[in-house]
C-alpha cells in the first residue's frame, strides 16, 4: 500500500498537538521525581512514542502558508485539519468540520492590516488558535492637482525596448492632473506631447498620461531611458526618467538569428500567466528567424508581412550583422511511407520556422512555412503513404508557404515536424492495429504521467495530503491495470522526485510512446471559495485530440465524481506535443473537503485508475485500425 508523509505526525510550526490528559500527567509526575531526560530515555528503551490519537485536540494549517500575507483580494481561501471531535472557527464563524477533519472557507479581508484567526475547541473547552496578519493596501488614489507629482506606478514602458523604423513607442505615466504632459528621448525627440485619459478609460483614476513616437529612419539611441515632464506654467514643472531604456538600432535590424536550446518555442504575444505565454507552437533548433525588436527578455520575430511572433532570448543565438535574413523557394514535394508512419518531404534551401494547425472536418493537417515563396511545380505520392488521402499547397502571401495534407484516418494519432538538413520532414502516424479483440491496448506503448515532484509539491489539501503523492499513488495503479492489459508503459515519474517538463517530454518522445495521460489533482486559487468548485476536469490544447478528452472525461465521471468540464487550448506542457494524441486528467479537487476525502481512500484512487485505463481503451476501440492477421494471431 502507499505511504503518504503527510499520514505521519508532522513537527512544524503551524502543527499544534495537545496531547492526552493521561500522557500530559506522566510528564508531570516524571518532573516530580526525576530529570526529563531520564524520563525520555526511559521512554526510548521502551520503544513508546507519542502518537496523535483520534480524540486529541490538534491544529493543522495548509492555508494561509505564512503568518504574515499580502493580498489584493478582499477574501482569502483557509484550508486546515483538526480532531473530527472538535469545533471549529475562522474570525468567530464556525465552520464545518468533514469527516477526514478537514475545514476549509474564506477571510474576508479589510483594507490595511488586519489580523484574523482560526481556532478549534475539544469537547472539553481545551483551545488551539493561529492568528495571521494580512496586509491588503489602499487602492491607488489619485494624485494631488495642486501638488505636482510623476509617480513610477502604471508607467511605460516597463521592460527595455529595442525599436527600429516605423515601430510605435508607447508611453504613460500616472501623476497630477490636469496639467501638461510630455516625453523625451534624449538624442531622438523632445517635447512630445501626452494627453490626459478621461477616468472612464483608467480604470477610474485622472492624471493618467499617455503618447506615442514612431520611430523615424534618422533616429538612434543606445540605451536611453524615457524623460517624463508634467508642466504647470513656465517657472513650475516636475520630471522623472524611466528604469527601462530604449535602444533604437535602424542600422542593426531587421538580423538573423537561429533558434537553439530544448524544445524552443514561438509565442504568440508577450502576455503570461502561470503557464506562460500563449505558445504558437514549437520549433526544432536550427531554425532561422528574423529579428526585428526586443521587449524585456524576448526577441520580436517576424514571420509574415502580417504575423509577428516571440521567443525567449535563451533560445536566440544572434547571427552577424552581415548574415543574410532566412528566405527560401520550395521545390517540388514527395509522399512516401514506411512501416509505422508517412512521410511528407518539402525541399527548401534553408530551415525555416513553421507553425501547424490540425483539422477535424476533413481530418488535415496544415504547416505555415514562413520566408518561403512556390516553387514546387509536382507533388509526387507513393502507394508506401496509407493514411495520406492528398497533399496540397498554396502561397498564403509572399512569405507565407502553405501546406496541407489531407489524412484518411477519422482521428489525429500525431505527427513530427523537423527537418532533414534543409529539407522540411512532416512523419505521419498511423492509428494503432487492435490485434487483439479482447485487449485493446495490447502492444500499444502508452506514456502515463504523475502530476508535480521533487520540490514542486502541486496543491494541498487541507488534511496535508500532497498532490505529487496522490497522482503518484494513482500513476502506479494505472501502470499495473494497462500491464496486466498487454501496454507497454512509459512513467515519466516512478518515485517522488521531479523531472522538469522537458525531461518528461524528451522520456515520452524516445519512447515512441502512442499515447499520453498525465494525472493531477486540481484545486482552487487562494482567493476562491473551496467550496464552490469540485469534480473531475479533462484538459487538451489541439483539436485533434478532443475526441480522447471527451472519451476520457465520460469514463472518469462513472466515477461518480461531479463534472468540471472538458477544457481546449489548455497551454500544459505536456499538452504540447503534436506527436501523439494526450490528454491532462485533473481527477479531483484537493481544495474541496468531499473530493479530497476519495482521494485519499485507497480503493477511490482504484477506481479513478480503472476509468482511465477504460478511456484510453474506449477511445482505441473507436479510433483504432482493426486488422486481424494470422501472423498477429500467432504472436498473441
Amino acid at each position: 500500500m502507499f505511504s503518504f508523509p503527510w499520514a505521519q505526525p508532522i513537527g512544524c510550526a503551524q502543527d499544534l498537538l495537545l496531547e492526552s490528559s493521561l500522557i500530559s500527567s506522566l510528564f508531570i509526575d516524571a518532573m516530580k521525581t526525576v530529570k526529563i531526560l531520564l524520563f525520555l530515555v526511559i521512554l526510548q528503551s521502551l520503544n513508546l512514542s507519542f502518537v496523535q490519537s483520534k480524540d486529541s485536540l490538534f491544529l493543522r494549517i495548509v492555508l494561509p502558508e505564512r503568518d504574515t500575507v499580502s493580498t489584493f483580494g478582499a477574501r482569502y481561501r483557509y484550508a486546515a485539519s483538526t480532531s473530527t471531535l472538535a469545533k471549529a472557527f475562522a474570525d468567530g464563524k464556525e465552520s464545518k468540520i468533514y469527516p477526514s477533519g478537514a475545514f476549509v472557507g474564506l477571510l474576508n479581508i479589510e483594507r490595511d492590516t488586519t489580523l484574523h484567526r482560526l481556532v478549534v475547541y475539544s469537547p472539553t473547552g481545551d483551545s488551539l488558535w493561529k492568528d495571521f496578519v494580512f496586509i491588503r493596501p489602499q487602492p491607488m488614489k489619485n494624485s494631488p492637482r495642486d501638488t505636482l507629482t510623476i509617480e513610477t506606478a502604471m508607467m511605460q514602458p516597463a521592460e527595455d525596448v529595442w525599436l527600429t523604423k516605423n515601430d510605435i513607442l508607447e508611453v504613460r505615466f500616472k501623476g497630477s492632473p490636469g496639467w501638461r504632459g510630455s516625453f523625451a528621448i534624449d538624442g531622438v525627440e523632445s517635447g512630445i506631447p501626452m494627453r490626459e485619459l478621461v477616468p472612464r478609460d483608467a480604470a477610474g483614476l485622472s492624471g493618467v498620461y499617455v503618447g506615442r513616437y514612431q520611430i523615424k529612419e534618422a533616429d538612434e539611441s543606445v540605451g536611453k531611458p524615457v524623460e517624463f515632464k508634467l508642466k504647470k506654467s513656465f517657472w513650475s514643472s516636475e520630471n522623472i526618467y524611466s528604469k527601462a531604456r530604449v535602444w533604437i538600432v535602424n542600422d542593426s535590424l531587421p538580423r538573423a538569428a537561429e533558434v537553439t536550446g530544448r524544445r524552443p518555442f514561438l509565442n504568440a504575444g508577450l502576455g503570461t500567466d502561470r503557464l506562460g505565454g500563449a505558445k504558437l507552437g514549437y520549433v526544432v533548433p536550427g531554425v532561422l528567424v528574423t529579428i526585428t525588436g526586443k521587449v524585456g527578455g524576448q526577441y520580436r520575430v517576424r514571420l509574415s508581412e502580417e504575423m509577428e511572433a516571440w521567443i525567449p532570448e535563451e533560445n536566440v543565438k544572434l547571427l552577424p550583422p552581415t548574415a543574410p535574413l532566412p528566405q527560401s523557394l520550395t521545390s517540388s514535394i514527395s509522399v512516401t511511407g514506411n512501416s509505422t508512419e508517412d512521410v511528407v518531404l518539402l525541399p527548401l534551401t534553408q530551415k525555416l520556422p513553421y507553425v501547424s494547425e490540425q483539422s477535424v472536418s476533413p481530418v488535415a493537417i496544415t504547416v505555415d512555412v514562413f520566408g518561403a515563396t512556390a516553387n514546387t511545380n509536382w507533388i509526387t505520392q507513393h502507394l508506401s503513404a496509407q493514411g495520406i488521402e492528398s497533399v496540397k499547397w498554396i502561397q498564403v502571401a509572399a512569405d507565407r508557404f502553405r501546406l496541407t495534407i489531407a489524412l484518411k484516418y477519422a482521428q489525429h494519432w500525431g505527427y513530427d515536424i523537423d527537418y532533414q538538413g534543409t529539407t522540411l520532414r512532416v512523419r505521419v502516424r498511423r492509428p494503432p492495429v487492435i490485434a487483439n479483440p479482447d485487449s485493446a491496448l495490447r502492444r500499444l506503448t502508452i506514456a502515463v504521467d504523475a502530476g508535480h515532484g521533487g520540490e514542486n509539491h502541486g496543491a494541498l489539501g487541507a488534511t496535508g495530503v500532497r498532490e505529487m503523492d496522490l497522482t503518484l499513488a494513482i500513476v502506479q495503479k494505472v501502470d499495473s491495470i494497462l500491464r496486466a492489459k498487454g501496454a507497454n508503459t512509459i512513467l515519466t515519474r516512478i518515485d517522488t522526485t521531479g523531472p522538469s517538463m522537458v525531461e518528461r517530454w524528451e522520456k515520452i518522445l524516445n519512447a515512441k510512446a502512442q499515447l499520453l495521460v498525465s494525472v493531477h489533482c486540481n484545486s482552487t486559487g487562494e482567493t476562491s471559495d473551496p467550496l464552490a468548485t469540485q469534480g473531475n476536469g479533462c484538459f487538451y490544447k489541439y483539436i485533434g485530440f478532443k475526441p480522447l478528452a471527451d472519451t476520457m472525461y465520460a469514463s472518469v465521471l462513472q466515477t461518480g465524481l461531479k463534472q468540471f468540464g472538458v477544457t481546449g487550448s489548455f497551454n500544459f506542457s505536456l499538452n504540447g506535443p503534436t506527436q501523439l494524441p494526450n490528454v491532462l486528467v485533473e481527477t479531483a479537487f484537493l481544495s474541496h473537503p468531499e473530493d479530497e476525502m476519495l482521494l485519499i481512500e485507497d480503493s477511490f484512487r482504484v477506481k479513478l485508475a480503472q476509468r482511465i485505463v477504460s478511456g484510453l481503451e474506449s477511445f482505441v476501440r473507436a479510433f483504432g485500425e482493426r486488422k486481424i492477421t494470422p501472423e498477429t494471431l500467432q504472436q498473441q
